[in-house]
């Protein structure tokens, strides 16, 4: 689906302004991915965002974000860009679907939660590290 046509089937989202456009982009690059694990069945959902991947809940809602954690938690705004993003995917069929080994799940969790831990160090926050 090209550029145009993705922003009229979404336009319903358009209400988000610059946070819309930056959703509709991510979602054209093939950012929003759902990892399946087999024969699990277990599904982690991420969101590629500008220091790295995002894990998302959009059930809960929850981003791990700094957006999220300063933005919506605080009654800013009802959402990031990274849940629109998926919204939006979720809305269209344009999420990119990885499929995993239930052997991997361990491996694959552990590097988005290091990858959230240094998003979270870069973005000012207090120095947090992993072993």
């Amino acid at each position: 689906m090209s550029d145009e046509p993705l922003r009229a089937a979404s336009k319903k989202y358009a209400s988000y302004g610059p946070m819309y456009e930056r959703a509709v982009t991510t979602v054209i690059s093939g950012g929003v991915k759902e990892h399946r694990f087999g024969p699990s069945g277990r599904v982690i959902l991420t969101v590629v965002g500008s220091g790295g991947d995002e894990f998302i809940d959009p059930a809960k809602p929850y981003c791990s974000c700094s957006d999220f954690f300063f933005r919506v938690l605080n009654g800013h705004s009802k959402l990031c860009y990274h849940i629109l993003s998926h919204l939006i995917a979720s809305d269209l069929g344009k999420m990119d679907t990885v499929h995993l080994g239930d052997e991997e799940y361990g491996q694959f969790y552990t590097l988005v939660v290091r990858d959230v831990f240094n998003v979270l160090d870069r973005s000012g926050g207090q120095s947090l590290h992993l072993p």
